[in-house]
């Protein structure tokens, strides 16, 4: 079973989108291999639910995943036990290898990995903003799920 962390700051907005989006991906039933999505937050506190506006735009999708989720800071069993770490900005990756060095090979930025990483390879936090700056995070999120999905089904799942 292939286990992806995706993580960002606070656990409360893009890694979980980028969680409940991987793990209700149809595509995901097509796999050549089991694969599951799991999140954490670089600075997140235990146990926050997602922010009222990533609930809203999953359960408009049937994703209701999110109802549950409770944050979880990064810590060295999450990290260890995942086989690709994908972040979402580079800073997240910079730090997480400054934490933990032997993550260097399999921890990646998720948009560069994806091979969508044309400009800003980052994807931007969109708390605080208005319920149109989640939803385009939120695509830009599904735009790399996608190219993943693609990616994986093609047998490469590394790089």
């Amino acid at each position: 079973m292939l286990k992806i962390l995706f993580v960002c700051t606070g656990n409360t907005c893009r890694s979980p989108m980028a969680e409940a989006l991987f793990n209700n991906d149809p595509a995901l039933k097509q796999l050549p291999f089991k694969a599951v999505a799991v999140s954490a937050g670089i600075t997140a506190q235990e146990g926050v639910e997602a922010t009222p506006q990533v609930r809203r735009l999953l359960s408009q999708e049937g994703i209701l995943d999110l109802e549950k989720h409770a944050s979880r800071p990064v810590n060295r069993a999450i990290v260890d036990d995942a086989e690709i770490i994908l972040a979402m900005t580079g800073a997240h990756r910079r730090r997480l290898i400054e934490l933990y060095p032997h993550l260097e090979g399999k921890t990646f930025i998720l948009k560069r990995f994806a091979a969508l990483d044309q400009g800003n390879p980052d994807i931007g936090d969109p708390l605080g903003g208005d319920l149109e700056r989640y939803r385009e995070v939120l695509e830009d999120i599904r735009a790399s799920i996608k190219k993943l999905m693609i990616k994986f089904m093609s047998g490469r799942d590394s790089e």
